[in-house]
């Protein structure tokens, strides 16, 4: 392929680009026990990294793809995180019936990256000892930072257990962080459980243990860039008069231009903390002398002050980028898990777990400022049809124009015989922006797995399956594999396009081959969008204990031998067109690979 990459030049020079670091890493603690049940203790942990790449691109000639100015790039990072935190910890009894234990503590957390990086080009020689900076003739750039942030805490909590009948805790923690502004800096997020043993009150033979819970809670979220607050300008020489801040006010035509200054990002000093408050009742249990076990989860999520970078109007121009506190959601689900193990007579032990997740989410609230930034039509946004986050919004395909008659009878602009035939949803006789609708739904109706664990005298087997059911996939792989076809001159095509729509085949979903995109047929709509829904065995593993009076005369007190296969099996929708359905872009499938060891202990 004349526009490709030669993938054994690329092998070779990579092989010269290096990627050295150091890292140390650690941390220690003083702890003291002034008196009977309090502990006084602080910690201090530190993760320091350093890295240097050296990057050489050299000159190549192959076919259209060619190189000719040889190049260097040096980056250098520096990153420092320390923490530092100090509890007291006391632990009491009253009565031996009431159990408690209160705990309070500070912790100072602070993370900082230096960052510098060198741009040269134009050597004489192309040799890994010669291509350095100080040796090349071109162009020579340079850049650098400092960025990081700090977050201080503090927290206590109160457990509660009495006579191992009731228990309850209660949590409180307040929290500051530099990436927000001076006013909104701090926030505070508490939370409570409490259970019941019901199995204690009970007292039945067959239930080993049976505990009641709930539980409610506040956490929050400071995910955004470090400098998400700030209005940034920068300086930019850029590569020519259009992009750069470098004007020539003297009118000299000569030496280094002065720089002006272009907007980035736009400040919001009103920037706040993300919260999520959680509701969530559940039910643990081990019935019949500990054959059966399991547990039942149900929980409501609803997240509010969502911080994100949304899109902004083209008439803020450049630099109309900006961090905010935007939509909130409400997670919902039930959780539930049931495992059951034995021993038979034979000596053959079996233990099986299983889980199933059923999650359900929707946007309850957009600002008015960020409607237009989510996915809508053009009568409902997010919030009014009540979706998830992450639906997409696009046409309907409802099958392939069969011939001209049927091409000019239809209200779609740039038809063709042989094309995508869009839902007139509105049934005024012509394709709009009016006819889309929501296709995609990236919330599957549950989530599954199953663990089984075998063991027979010295044999063990284990085996984990994982699978989604009603999953969305939008498949991007399409515009390859389909239809975005001959205008990609000298690409590679995927085996589909030999079944494409001709006039000796008609009965085909695939599109007709086109050099020409004029329909807009790589408009988002339901034909990209497939069944994703699949079984994977993710684990299957063999292994094998040698015999205890082996070990004895070899001074060992365990020795097992092992083999095993990761993401061995995918069982998918017939109808899936990529090759793997938790990689439905342009991602490699999840590699499949094996691995066999030897676990000693001496």
């Amino acid at each position: 392929m004349s526009d490709r990459q030669n993938p054994l030049r690329e092998l070779v020079y990579n092989r010269d680009n290096t990627l050295g670091y150091w890292r140390m890493f650690g941390n220690a603690f003083v702890e003291l026990k002034p008196i009977e049940g309090l502990t006084l203790r602080s910690t201090f942990g530190i993760d320091h990294y350093s890295s240097f790449i050296n990057a050489k691109t050299r000159t190549f000639h192959s076919d259209i793809v060619n190189n000719d100015i040889a190049k260097t790039t040096l980056t250098h990072n520096n990153t420092t995180d320390w923490t530092w935190s100090n509890t007291a910890n006391y632990h009491f009894r009253l009565n031996d019936t009431h159990d408690f234990t209160v705990l309070l503590g500070t912790e100072l957390n602070k993370q900082t990256l230096i960052e510098f990086n060198a741009y040269s080009e134009g050597y004489a020689l192309e040799d890994i000892d010669y291509m350095w900076p100080n040796a090349s003739t071109g162009v020579a750039k340079n850049s650098g930072a400092q960025v990081g942030y700090r977050l201080a805490s503090f927290f206590g909590k109160v457990d509660y257990n009495y006579d191992d009948l009731i228990l309850a805790s209660f949590t409180i923690r307040r929290d500051g962080s530099s990436r927000f502004g001076r006013d909104n800096r701090w926030g505070t997020f508490p939370a409570a459980t409490l259970g019941f043993r019901l199995s204690k009150l009970l007292n039945k033979e067959w239930i080993d243990d049976l505990k009641i819970r709930a539980s409610w809670g506040q956490t929050g979220n400071q995910a955004i860039d470090n400098n998400a607050q700030f209005g940034l300008y920068v300086a930019d020489y850029g590569q020519d008069r259009v992009t750069s801040t470098a004007y020539d006010l003297y009118l000299q035509y000569s030496g280094t231009f002065p720089s002006g200054y272009r907007a980035t990002q736009l400040a919001n000093p009103n920037l706040k903390w993300e919260s999520a408050e959680q509701y969530n009742v559940g039910v643990d249990f081990t019935l019949l002398r500990g054959s059966l076990y399991g547990s039942l989860d149900a929980y409501i999520k609803n997240v509010k002050d969502m911080l994100i970078s949304p899109a902004y109007l083209g008439a803020l121009g450049e630099g109309g980028a900006s961090w905010s506190n935007g939509p909130s959601l409400r997670n919902q689900g039930l959780e539930l898990q049931l495992g059951y193990r034995t021993k038979l007579s034979n000596g053959l032990g079996i233990d099986l777990n299983a889980n199933v997740d059923m999650f359900r989410n929707k946007v309850t609230y957009l600002p008015s400022t960020a409607t237009g930034s989510y996915e809508h039509t053009t009568t409902q946004n997010l919030v009014e049809a009540g979706k998830p986050y992450g639906s997409m919004v696009g046409y309907v395909v409802e099958g392939i124009f069969q011939n001209q008659a049927e091409v000019d009878s239809y209200g779609q602009a740039n038809a063709r015989v042989g094309g995508l035939k869009y839902r007139d949803l509105t049934g005024d006789g012509k394709i709009t922006a009016d006819d889309q609708t929501w296709i995609y739904d990236p919330v599957p109706a549950f989530t599954y797995g199953l663990n089984i664990a075998l063991n027979y005298k010295n044999f063990d087997l284990s085996m984990f399956w994982q699978g989604v059911a009603d999953k969305d996939v939008y498949n991007n792989q399409k515009f390859q594999t389909d239809f975005w076809s001959l205008t990609d001159a000298g690409s590679n095509k995927g085996n589909r396009l030999l079944g494409a729509w001709t006039t000796d085949n008609t009965t085909s979903t695939i599109p007709a081959l086109t050099t020409n995109n004029t329909a807009d047929e790589g408009r988002r709509s339901s034909y990209f969008v497939e069944n994703g829904s699949y079984l994977k065995l993710r684990t299957l593993q063999l292994g094998y204990t040698l015999p205890e009076a082996w070990m004895q005369k070899l001074k060992m007190q365990n020795a097992r031998i092992y083999l095993s296969g990761q993401n061995l099996l995918t069982l998918k929708s017939g109808s899936l067109t990529c090759p793997d359905p938790e990689n439905p872009d342009w991602n490699y499938p999840i590699a499949t690979s094996f691995t066999c060891g030897v676990q000693l202990s001496f």
